[in-house]
């Protein structure tokens, strides 16, 4: 292991930083860091040591604010009786100018509330949400809440839920918003627990009808505030510096590989097997660290064409954001892997996005090999979530033809989304929802044709429209 890093050296550090290493602080026998769950270059980092023959979390701030709220939202959680990581010792710096540090029990074999919402069917999650809203319950209560109030902060041991991350306890304001946005952070599908699990809350539960409109409004905040961090650097994402272009990628798939497809796109257009040849849009296949990528570039056809778009987002930064949002709101999509816009200046001259490869095949050519006797109930329950997420989520898709639905084993993949809309208007998600609804239809007729129609009625009378058989 290299010389112990200084709390300067550690404080100039930026994502790079990378454990194991040592560490050497006035007042504290050098520690070694074993492992790094949060970085915040100049403000914090949150890492796993050992102290006195066991595990410890500790938590080094650079800024002497961030210290104190940590300590008092720790406080305020055991006060009001809501189970979190003891204090197990805290150093301060008497200059105030370098690091304090604050170290907690470390909660063994835990996994956050993320991993098993992302691991357990929807009906196994209801016990763990009742703990947490109880908890949020009694902070409210106690006139606190967890004003970063997202699933990585609440921690599951051996079935027993713990919350952490004193730093987000903040004086109670707007308690509905702040418990609606506990439930915003799962998918739409599981707003139908909500009414089950608020009782948890305890006295002065809100009433599900006032609590569900709140929670479609926060998903909707978090979904942008998700969406503006998908274009800059950040923990999840890394945006590089290149000559003439605009790039990034998704920080944990940063690999050589993924690096030169999107520095020398046009040398990895020469490598890669071509699957569309359109005038705005190419489509490859090419090969990726372990596995396929896709490769799709967006041409400019002419210069009208490309002054029309040189002062718009190219559709590749519009499909990788519309991936992202596909993903918050739970409906598959392959995953985006990284973006570049070619640029001079402020105009946009061509895009290129790469994104995983789907082994599946087309709806279209999946149900001509298996007939329409051989719809299977997996299949209905997947284009009835489709659609069902796409209504909560006010999400149109503007070209919902089978050839853009993909069979993945018995999930539905949706591809194709430069089109793609969230609308704020009511009146023109209908439109543009029932025009997704009628070119679903469009792709079918006969018997199959049929089964749809009687599985998607519902859905159509929602925005009002009849679905039409247009191959009669």
């Amino acid at each position: 292991m290299n010389d112990p890093l200084t709390l300067d050296a550690l404080q100039r550090s930026d994502l790079s930083l990378a454990a194991p290493f040592s560490l050497q602080a006035t007042g504290l026998d050098s520690m070694v860091c074993e492992e790094i769950y949060r970085h915040l270059p100049g403000r914090r980092l949150v890492f796993r040591t050992h102290w006195g023959g066991a595990h410890v979390l500790v938590k080094l701030f650079f800024r002497r604010k961030d210290f104190a709220r940590e300590r008092s939202g720790l406080k305020a959680m055991e006060d009001a009786g809501v189970p979190c990581p003891g204090e197990v010792w805290s150093l301060k710096d008497s200059t105030g100018k370098r690091g304090d540090f604050l170290a907690t029990a470390f909660l063994e074999n835990a996994i956050s509330l993320r991993q098993v919402y992302a691991s357990r069917p929807l009906e196994a999650m209801l016990t763990l949400l009742s703990d947490a809203v109880a908890m949020i319950g009694r902070l409210h209560r106690a006139g606190v809440m967890q004003a970063d109030i997202h699933l990585d902060n609440f921690l599951c041991r051996d079935g027993v839920l713990f919350m952490i991350d004193g730093g987000g306890i903040q004086p109670l304001k707007k308690p509905l918003h702040n418990l609606a946005m506990f439930f915003a952070q799962m998918v739409p599908e599981y707003d139908q627990l909500m009414p089950q699990v608020i009782q948890a809350y305890g006295a002065g539960a809100p009433k599900p009808e006032q609590l569900q409109p709140l929670i479609a409004r926060m998903r909707e905040k978090r979904i942008r505030h998700y969406l503006a961090k998908t274009i800059r650097d950040c923990t999840q994402f890394q945006r590089l510096k290149v000559r003439s272009a605009f790039v990034v990628m998704a920080r944990q798939r940063v690999t050589d590989r993924l690096l030169q497809v999107i520095t020398q796109p046009e040398v990895a257009v020469g490598q890669a097997t071509f699957l569309k040849r359109g005038n705005t849009a190419t489509v490859m296949k090419l090969a990726g660290d372990s596995g396929s990528w896709v490769l799709k570039r967006y041409n400019i056809k002419d210069v009208w064409h490309g002054l029309g778009r040189a002062l718009r987002r190219s559709r590749a930064w519009i499909s990788w954001q519309n991936a992202h949002r596909l993903e918050l709101l739970g409906i598959a999509t392959p995953r985006p892997l990284a973006m570049r816009e070619n640029r001079a200046g402020l105009f946009c001259q061509g895009a290129y996005l790469v994104t995983e490869w789907s082994s599946g095949e087309s709806l279209q050519a999946w149900l001509l090999r298996h007939g329409p006797a051989g719809i299977p109930d997996w299949l209905d329950r997947e284009v009835s979530r489709l659609f069902a997420i796409m209504w909560l989520g006010r999400v149109s898709h503007g070209d919902m033809k089978a050839t853009n639905l993909i069979v993945c084993g018995e999930q539905l993949q949706l591809i194709d989304l430069d089109a793609l809309r969230r609308h704020r208007c009511k009146w023109f998600f209908k439109a543009a929802y029932g025009k997704d609804l009628q070119r679903f239809m469009d792709n079918w007729q006969g018997k199959t044709w049929q089964h749809f129609e009687q599985l998607l009625r519902p859905y159509a009378g929602q925005c009002g429209i009849k679905l039409i058989n247009k191959k009669v």
